[in-house]
């Protein structure tokens, strides 16, 4: 019995290896901490990127293994002349398998497959290795939420602390340095700045469906900030301000490929520096989790800058991809606040742009924001 307990806390560690490598893009080895043995932490800390590559490919090993078994089990409850093939081919795929892993099996208890298939507790023990494995999945899913939380909530602030648009003095999140390298949203080097950014991050990750939904929210976002539902001449009322709300996984889940230097988190890095050139964060919100859905689940939510006046919001329009060549609908929700919210937002104060400096004719977009023909 001491024996059959050491073989199912060797499966369930090697379980929680794979599990843990394959939940891509914040998670890693070393979440494992969180949840294993502190002799097991100091034997994670101590392995280099090979060692935890090796680790992962050896949980593969091992779950393949039991998931043959589990094949030859139900086929060998009653399978047909058709299956016989099968049959055979699977066994003998654990006896090759059996011969290069022999050890990492044998430490498992997966090496005898009739354990689990003729002996008397064979389905006994079969269940406790499913139950092991289901556990340890849905135990890996959490700790990875977890640290893709933990995760955002990090780029959160980090991008706060370098905004470019205003102090940190109306952070919504607590940080211990000044916001660097600001740039105003009311030169015209600022604005160019920040639809230069915007335009690269368009052109870097439009082809990305994964992006698509975000696009096509910030684009709905600025356009109901420029031109109320209500058909009304409210645009131009800087009591009227829209707050963009929606979750971090549309950064953090987007499912697009690692930058150049690895960074999994690359895109929801460069989002988050979109965002922050010209907008705020919304302080009245709670962003460790929404009314929207779980708790657990964090929430942003965002308003733009008092400083920030219509002109430059078409011209931040205009780079934005249109709606149509989009290929998802626009994530998170839309709302304007009312009157009893008014005092957890900054009014707009430069609406008509009489804050912004002179654009020169050939330097601003005149046709573009005032000939309807065009």
């Amino acid at each position: 019995m001491e024996q059959e307990d050491d073989e199912l806390r060797n499966f369930a560690r090697h379980c929680r290896t794979f599990y843990l490598s394959s939940l891509s893009p914040a998670s890693s080895l070393h979440t494992q901490s969180s949840s294993s043995s502190l002799d097991e932490d100091a034997a994670i800390a101590d392995n280099t990127y090979d060692d935890l590559a090796q680790m992962a490919n050896d949980g593969k090993i091992v779950l393949e293994a039991f998931d043959r078994i589990c094949a030859i089990g139900a086929i060998n409850n009653g399978h047909t002349a058709a299956q016989e093939v099968s049959l055979t081919n699977l066994k003998n795929e654990h006896e090759l398998c059996a011969k290069r892993h022999c050890d990492l099996l044998k430490g498992c208890g997966l090496l005898d497959i009739d354990h689990f298939t003729t002996l008397n507790n064979a389905a006994t023990l079969l269940q406790k290795y499913t139950e092991v494995r289901d556990a340890t999945r849905r135990q890996a899913h959490k700790l990875a939420m977890t640290h893709r939380q933990n995760s955002f909530f990090e780029l959160l602030s980090h991008a706060e602390q370098n905004c470019v648009t205003y102090s940190v003095e109306s952070c919504a999140l607590s940080t211990e340095e000044t916001c660097s390298n600001r740039t105003t949203t009311t030169t015209v080097d600022g604005i160019k700045a920040i639809m230069s950014s915007i335009d690269e991050f368009v052109t870097k990750y439009q082809t990305r469906i994964g992006c698509h939904s975000f696009l096509a929210g910030l684009h709905k976002f600025i356009h109901l900030q420029l031109t109320p539902s209500s058909g009304n001449n409210r645009s131009n009322n800087p009591s009227y301000v829209v707050q963009w709300t929606f979750r971090g996984s549309v950064l953090t889940e987007a499912c697009l490929p690692a930058g150049a230097d690895g960074d999994e988190l690359s895109y929801a890095r460069e989002a988050l520096k979109v965002l922050f050139m010209f907008m705020i964060l919304s302080k009245s919100d709670d962003i460790e989790g929404g009314s929207q859905g779980d708790a657990s689940e964090p929430m942003v939510s965002f308003e733009i800058h008092k400083h920030v006046s219509n002109n430059t919001l078409r011209r931040i329009l205009n780079v934005l991809p249109n709606p149509k060549d989009l290929d998802a609908r626009a994530t998170g929700s839309l709302n304007v606040l009312t009157s009893s919210e008014k005092d957890t937002v900054a009014l707009r104060e430069n609406i008509d742009g009489h804050l912004d400096e002179h654009w020169s004719l050939f330097q601003s977009n005149f046709l573009i924001d005032y000939c309807t023909v065009l």
